[in-house]
């Protein structure tokens, strides 16, 4: 008798990975990750004119057609955001059969909506205009990693598909790296729902602080919930800027007592001066973060920085199949 295996061979998909400059480090993780996903790099030519316009050619095209094809970009800044739409369009017209653009850190969080009249909604139009590029065949997906308000997701239209990953076991391994039974606690009362979902998972006590705005640039700590005296504290926020409002917040926890506190976060904005300011603060053991921003790993060598990959999570985020 003679048996024969009737089941299909699953063969690999084949796809083609693109990205801006600045995110080439993350396509080149992405693309040799362990995955079912066979990555071939894509390069693309980028010149300036004379009049500072742009020139962008997608080399050996051809490998384009019919396949995957996955662009990695940050919207960081507006430049990046029409670099984005340009390629991306180009991607579709030279007929690849879906489009998977990965943005580790969205820009314009903040301006997710506006509080005064005539403020323009950066964010919702940064949406619309990824919305409005050609279909590919089987249709335009966005990736996008722990948005500041999960409701910039809703703004995309029409049939591109938002997709919401969060680095959530990053930040649990950021938890278990700083020592045993922290403190999780907030900067602020915006991230209070996550850590408090966060603090239950992982057992452990969490802390809020609530705060008054001054004026457009300050804030005041007005009431602090928990005794963190003697404790380890880790505040989380989900974005590092400047640091104002950490170390704020930190003064409201060494004030109450804490015997040493670090922060986790998950996008290293990092504006100029940011990382220095924090380190000189001398209120700041460590401070944790992933490499969606570019900025992250200007500092992946400094002693109190430690930048976590992300890689693994947008590998296994992405949903291709052939």
């Amino acid at each position: 008798t003679v048996r024969t295996d009737n089941r299909r061979k699953t063969m690999p998909v084949k796809a083609n990975i693109f990205s801006s400059r600045p995110y080439a480090f993350l396509a080149e993780k992405i693309a040799a990750a362990p995955s079912e996903i066979d990555f071939r790099l894509g390069k693309i030519e980028h010149t300036r004119f004379p009049d500072g316009e742009n020139y962008y050619r997608l080399l050996e095209a051809r490998e384009i057609r019919n396949s995957p094809a996955v662009y990695v970009a940050g919207t960081v800044s507006d430049a990046a955001v029409m670099e984005m739409y340009n390629i991306c369009s180009a991607l579709v017209m030279e007929q690849c059969s879906s489009l998977h653009i990965v943005i580790p850190y969205f820009g314009y969080s903040t301006m997710e909506r506006a509080s005064r009249r005539g403020e323009v909604v950066i964010a919702k139009n940064i949406a619309r205009l990824l919305s409005s590029l050609p279909t590919s065949a089987r249709g335009n997906f966005v990736y996008m990693v722990d948005l500041h308000s999960l409701g910039t997701q809703y703004y995309f239209e029409g049939s591109i598909r938002p997709i919401h990953l969060t680095a959530e076991p990053l930040i649990r391994q950021m938890i278990a790296d700083v020592g045993e039974n922290p403190v999780l606690a907030t900067a602020d009362m915006g991230r209070a729902k996550w850590v408090q979902k966060m603090s239950g998972r992982l057992g452990l006590d969490s802390a809020y602080i609530m705060k008054q705005r001054l004026s457009g640039e300050q804030t005041e700590v007005v009431a602090l919930n928990a005794n963190v005296s003697g404790r380890r504290v880790v505040i989380y926020d989900d974005m590092i800027r400047s640091g104002e409002s950490v170390i704020q917040a930190a003064r409201a926890y060494d004030a109450a007592g804490a015997r040493e506190i670090h922060i986790l976060a998950t996008h290293g904005v990092f504006v100029d001066g940011a990382v220095e300011r924090l380190k000189g603060s001398g209120l700041f053991k460590s401070l944790c973060c992933t490499n969606t921003h570019v900025n992250a790993c200007r500092f992946a060598a400094d002693d109190f920085v430690k930048v976590y990959d992300i890689t693994p999570v947008l590998a296994a985020g992405l949903e291709i199949s052939n």
